[in-house]
């Protein structure tokens, strides 16, 4: 069945990830060029939300290549078109899928996803049908966070809050808020050659980034309250408490640990798993 994201989605979530592009953008540019996107090649973005992974996929694959985006939800799929579209890339396109449905072998020079499995219960099967979907000689690349990362100085209230009731609302719903480490394990698990690694790391005094925090509590209020992890109220206050320590430029908030996975697939590649 789809999985039920514990942040908030349709236009309030594609705002939201358009703040997460510019605080963890040029780290992606950086490790795409690294595992070696480039021109002609067709790739897919699994869990596109917004489409801008996706977007600034195309623009390195073009002119002849094709980039596919996938994501349940479909107001952020129809936000990421009208985005292309105003952009003029006509060579990526976007389709509504449940990555747990999801299964394509062998039809890929590249595969992208970025901070997915944190929030699926099958993670370890995604990563298999993601390998298993890139073709000999394309690259399977992968990024997640690693929300024991998450650091703010001095101490906050609001931000202790932020970060426990993220992770127990994510647990309870089956997700894992400490993916991005455990990536190395999925990969193994599956068969995967020994992958490339890097990990990054962000820290902000001011600016939208530095409201990430923020951000994610509160698009994630309504997922706490269902899960029972804490009350309306209580949210109402860690925000408020949150936002005032967000605002103040003396105070510093780091985010997560981001792992970034990535490995090329053998031209004499094995045949798909039994």
């Amino acid at each position: 069945m789809p999985e039920q994201y514990v942040i908030r989605g349709g236009q309030a979530g594609y705002d939201r990830l358009l703040l997460l592009a510019q605080k963890s953008g040029r780290d992606t540019s950086a490790l795409l060029k690294r595992a070696g996107v480039r021109t002609g090649m067709r790739g897919i973005d699994v869990g596109c939300g917004g489409g801008t992974v996706t977007i600034e996929l195309a623009q390195m694959t073009a002119p002849d290549g094709l980039i596919t985006g996938i994501d349940m939800d479909a107001v952020k799929l129809d936000l990421a078109r009208e985005e292309a579209n105003r952009r003029r890339i006509d060579n990526v396109e976007f389709r509504t899928a449940d990555v747990n449905a999801w299964d394509e072998p062998a039809s890929y020079d590249l595969v992208y996803s970025r901070f997915l499995l944190q929030h699926l219960t099958a993670r370890t099967e995604l990563v298999a049908r993601m390998w298993d979907a890139v073709r000999p000689g394309g690259v399977l690349i992968v990024e997640d966070a690693d929300f024991d990362g998450w650091a703010c100085h001095p101490p906050n209230a609001g931000f202790d809050f932020f970060v426990r009731t993220y992770c127990e609302a994510l647990r309870r719903r089956g997700g894992e808020p400490t993916a991005g480490r455990q990536l190395f394990e999925y990969f193994v698990r599956c068969g995967i050659p020994t992958p490339e690694m890097r990990v990054v790391e962000a820290v902000d005094h001011a600016g939208d980034t530095k409201a990430m925090a923020w951000s994610t509590l509160d698009a994630t209020q309504e997922a706490i309250v269902a899960a029972g992890v804490a009350s309306a109220e209580d949210i109402g206050v860690a925000l408020a408490d949150l936002r005032g320590f967000t605002d103040d430029a003396t105070t510093i908030i780091s985010g997560p640990r981001i792992y970034q996975l990535w490995v090329e697939r053998p031209l004499a590649a094995p045949g798909r798993r039994g």
